[in-house]
């Protein structure tokens, strides 16, 4: 299914700026409980957890897959388990991988 393109409304704007306040309120939750509870695997769960209770309809389970898939992506280091599964740092503090030549 191809995505629909149109000319923005004041209701589309008004209803993006909505999504976008309610993710805030959340990520702010999501911080402030993970302050506490850590953000491992339980910690995440917790605090991802009590984030999307705090938005309604579908925005709930976007922000707690979002969350879930924040904690996956970083490996095992987002799980609380050590540095495995996470690229290797470089002498000047940044992360290994790709390295893209600036021209």
């Amino acid at each position: 299914m191809a995505a629909e393109i149109g000319v923005p409304t004041v209701r589309g704007v008004q209803s993006g700026l909505m999504d976008y306040g309610a993710g805030v309120i959340a990520g702010l939750v999501y911080n402030t409980v993970s302050t506490f509870t850590g953000s491992g695997l339980i910690g995440g769960a917790v605090s991802a957890a009590l984030a999307s209770s705090v938005t309604k309809g579908n925005l709930a389970p976007v922000i707690a897959v979002n969350m879930g898939f924040r904690t996956g992506s970083m490996g095992m280091a987002g799980l609380g388990l050590g540095n495995f599964g996470m690229p290797k740092k470089n002498g000047n503090g940044n992360g290994g991988g790709v390295t893209i030549p600036t021209i």
